[in-house]
């Protein structure tokens, strides 16, 4: 072995993104690669409340935080053992951007080394079907004892790292990182290493701490890599001006989407395309004198009453003509052919009063009430931020209301109301049920129907 020292480190967070999350459970190991030569391991007081998903997580809440110290209280220890070490963690980017964030917040830049299991295993022990550390453990039969405990988590790292050693013959180089010559002047290595492999928000930031771009990826890290090193106009423009990242993991790629849709309605990042309301269109009903109800795209000019806005007239045609093949409508009486004399196999005679008003009426209102999905109640599971814990997006009544996340270690939920207990809810819009309806078509998610 080359004689390195490496601190295994595992930490356990409020949740969120580094600017607000805080450290509530740290772990640190440090070894040679062989044998544990010193330990330190504590909860820590994150000053802040601890949401009930994360104690649902962690079995961390915050009684047991109260009487823990701060990360302040525990600094000294933490730089005096890590020093002259390689931080080493499972996704190192994470880890290493919490602590590296807490000590900001003290005044101090940490500055270590650092070395990311993920990808080590991923080079020097291939061919496993995953490198989540629940997975990647039980493939080498490494137990964990104490899972979602920062403890049990660097303990069960410390055995993976060791198995890493051996099949390296201790040489850990990784190849080449040819992005960090891409680099803007203003941004450091530290603010991109601390981005995880896996799904999430990530945020692009000014020198001013503005968000100027945000965006969604499976795999954070490597989608902002691959941004770096573009050479695309709107990049070039973005790393201009960038000079700060942050990110949100969420676990499920689907879910990262849809946060990203309200950061950006709420942020309106310069580069962002946000939705001109201004120039919206909706879709309206009128009744003729016949009494039959007619639906038409028209400008948005204020709210809608049905919910149904779109960015251009041909997404809200696009949209009735869909309604008029399921629902058998008149395309006539949709506004989408109008003048012409209706030959459409699928209108019932609505055009020309040879279908009664009420059953044609029926038809438009069960049409709108049933706009967004097929079935009326239902959630989409998700793999989470962990092997232990399902994300979910819930449908309730045709429409979307939110999204959550469930420990697989809990029991059972199979109604609507036991998914409410871990709901997030979340404004509904016309992208974000089509960003749903696109991921249903294109893959295939588990779906649960619920009572």
């Amino acid at each position: 072995m080359s004689g390195k020292l490496y601190s295994i480190i595992d930490v356990e967070t409020t949740g969120g993104t580094t600017h607000s999350s805080r450290v509530t459970d740290i772990s640190i190991f440090v070894t040679d690669g062989i044998e544990v030569l010193d330990e330190f391991s504590s909860l820590i007081n994150p000053e802040m409340f601890i949401p009930g998903f994360i104690t649902q997580l962690t079995g961390i809440d915050n009684e047991m935080v109260s009487g823990a110290p701060t990360f302040s209280e525990v600094a000294q220890q933490v730089l005096d053992i890590t020093a002259g070490t390689t931080f080493v963690a499972h996704n190192v980017n994470f880890d290493f951007g919490m602590i590296s964030s807490e000590f900001r917040r003290l005044g101090y830049v940490y500055e270590l080394p650092k070395l990311c299991t993920v990808r080590l295993a991923r080079q020097f022990i291939p061919g496993h079907r995953s490198y989540g550390l629940g997975k990647i453990c039980e493939d080498l039969g490494i137990p964990i004892h104490g899972r979602h405990r920062a403890r049990g988590d660097a303990e069960a790292t410390v055995e993976l790292f060791k198995i890493i050693m051996q099949a390296s013959g201790g040489d850990l180089n990784l190849a080449s990182e040819k992005w960090v010559k891409s680099l803007p002047q203003q941004l450091k290595r530290e603010q991109v290493d601390r981005l995880p492999e896996g799904a999430g928000v990530y945020y692009l930031y000014d020198d001013q701490g503005v968000p100027i771009f945000i965006g969604s990826a499976g795999n954070l890290f490597k989608k902002v890599k691959t941004f770096l090193v573009s050479k695309a106009r709107k990049a070039m423009e973005i790393k201009s001006q960038l000079a700060d990242i942050d990110f949100e993991s969420t676990g499920s790629e689907l879910i990262a989407r849809l946060k990203v849709m309200s950061a950006i309605q709420e942020h309106q990042p310069v580069f962002n395309h946000v939705p001109n309301r201004k120039s919206a269109y909706s879709v309206r009903m009128s009744t003729d004198l016949f009494g039959y109800s007619h639906l038409e795209v028209s400008p948005l000019t204020s709210r809608s009453d049905n919910g149904l806005i779109f960015n251009t007239r041909r997404e809200g045609e696009a949209y009735l003509e869909k309604l008029c093949k399921q629902y058998e409508l008149c395309p006539q009486l949709c506004g989408l052919k109008p003048g012409q004399r209706c030959a459409e196999q699928m209108c019932l005679g609505a055009c020309r009063q040879l279908e009664p008003a009420e059953s044609h009426n029926a038809r438009i209102r069960q049409a709108l009430s049933e706009r967004s999905f097929s079935k009326s109640n239902f959630v989409i599971i998700e793999k989470g931020m962990t092997p232990n814990e399902q994300a979910f997006v819930m449908i309730e009544d045709h429409e979307y209301i939110g999204y959550g996340v469930v420990n697989q270690e809990l029991h059972a939920v199979s109604t609507l109301d036991d998914f409410r207990n871990y709901l997030n809810s979340d404004t509904a819009s016309q992208e974000k049920i089509a960003i749903i309806q696109t991921y249903l078509s294109k893959n295939k998610p588990r779906v649960i129907s619920t009572t």
